[in-house]
Parts: structure tokens; sequence; C-alpha cells
């Protein structure tokens, strides 16, 4: 009778843990590091900019994410199209810009969707 009780708990627990891993997923950060990499191939100053920006937490469709932040002629920033004050978190802005850096143009400029296209992560010159 124990045992049936403790397996049952166990099960249980395992359940829970499957649940909650998901919900705390963060990005992945070999492909972040090797993402910064090649952004630093491109242009140094998309990485300070980068940094500059993601340095906080914000939602989109504010000024902040919108005008962006724009160091050494390199401006970045998160326009929204359809899922106004989503919350991006600085861990998952720094993941999201470094991608579209690498996979941006000779100097890390361009731009990607996200959230099913209403987040739009954005590189330019500025």
């Amino acid at each position: 009778m124990l045992s049936r009780s403790l397996s049952i708990l166990l099960l249980g627990l395992i359940a829970l843990i499957s649940l909650a891993t998901p919900a705390s997923a963060g990005p992945d950060f070999w492909a972040m590091w090797n993402n910064r990499n090649r952004c630093v191939q491109k242009d140094i100053r998309v990485v300070a900019a980068i940094n500059q920006f993601c340095s906080v937490n914000f939602y989109t469709g504010t000024g902040y994410a919108a005008q962006g932040v724009s160091i050494d002629g390199v401006r970045v920033g998160v326009g929204a199209s359809c899922a106004y004050g989503t919350f991006v978190p600085q861990v998952w802005c720094e993941s999201q810009m470094l991608e579209v850096c690498s996979m941006g143009g000779a100097k890390g400029r361009g731009n990607r969707a996200y959230d099913n296209g209403c987040q739009h992560f954005w590189i330019t010159n500025g």
C-alpha cells in the first residue's frame, strides 16, 4: 500500500515537473554565443547597441521599444503590429537581436518577425 502511494506521488511530481519545464525554458545560449560571434565579426557597434537596448525589460508598443536605441550610427528597436504590451525580458531581447544581426546583411543590419509576426526586431543605420 505504501509503495503504491509513493509511486502515485512520484508520477504526480514527474507530471508537474514536465508541465513547468517549458514555461521556464530560456533561449538557446549556444546559439546566442554563435550569433554574438558572427555579429562581432560583422560590426562590433551593433553588439554595443544591442547590449544597451536589451539592458532593461520592456513591453512591445511602448515608446522605448518603438524608438529603440541609437549608438555610434546603429539603431536597434522592436515594433509591434498585433501584440501590443507583450513583455520582452532582457535575455529574449538579446537572443533575438543577436539572431537579427547574425542573419542580417554584411554589417548586421536587418529585421525579423517573432511571436507569429506580431513583434518586429530591427537593426538599422541611425
